[in-house]
């Protein structure tokens, strides 16, 4: 973007999410957007949700949990941030949650969205899409 600036262009930066993610032993976690500590600390009128769910279908091996934390306005629901752990898949639908942040999703949107469902990755209710029908 700079270099397209120095040649003239008006590009603007729109800022980054925070989003990020590790791993340790089995378990991995990821975060993107503002946190509640963050809502907190800034006065914002938020609410958050926290689910528990599975990575993927029962019926298919290897089944783990999953923790989401959402963090969303309380008035519009809009999704301002969140957090997932798990063993398998917390980070990759941490990348879904941020472009939640980025567009501006609330969290009914969020809940009806159309994620991929097959048995190796998810079930037919993403958790996801739970957190954010908890929260609506």
């Amino acid at each position: 973007m700079l270099g397209e600036n120095l040649m003239g262009a008006e590009k603007t930066f729109w800022g980054t999410l925070g989003s990020a993610a590790v791993k340790v032993l089995d378990i991995e976690a990821g975060r993107t957007g503002i946190s509640e500590a963050d809502a907190k600390a800034a006065g914002m009128d938020y609410k958050t949700v926290v689910i528990n769910d599975k990575s993927h279908t029962n019926y298919y091996p290897d089944q783990s949990d999953i923790r989401v934390k959402l963090i969303y306005e309380r008035g519009s629901k809009k999704i301002l941030g969140g957090q997932l752990v798990g063993r398998r898949g917390a980070v990759l639908r941490v990348d879904t949650l941020a472009a939640a942040v980025y567009s501006g999703m609330t969290t009914e949107e969020l809940g009806m969205l159309d994620l991929c469902y097959a048995p190796p990755f998810a079930r037919t209710w993403d958790a996801l899409n739970v957190a954010g029908n908890v929260a609506k």
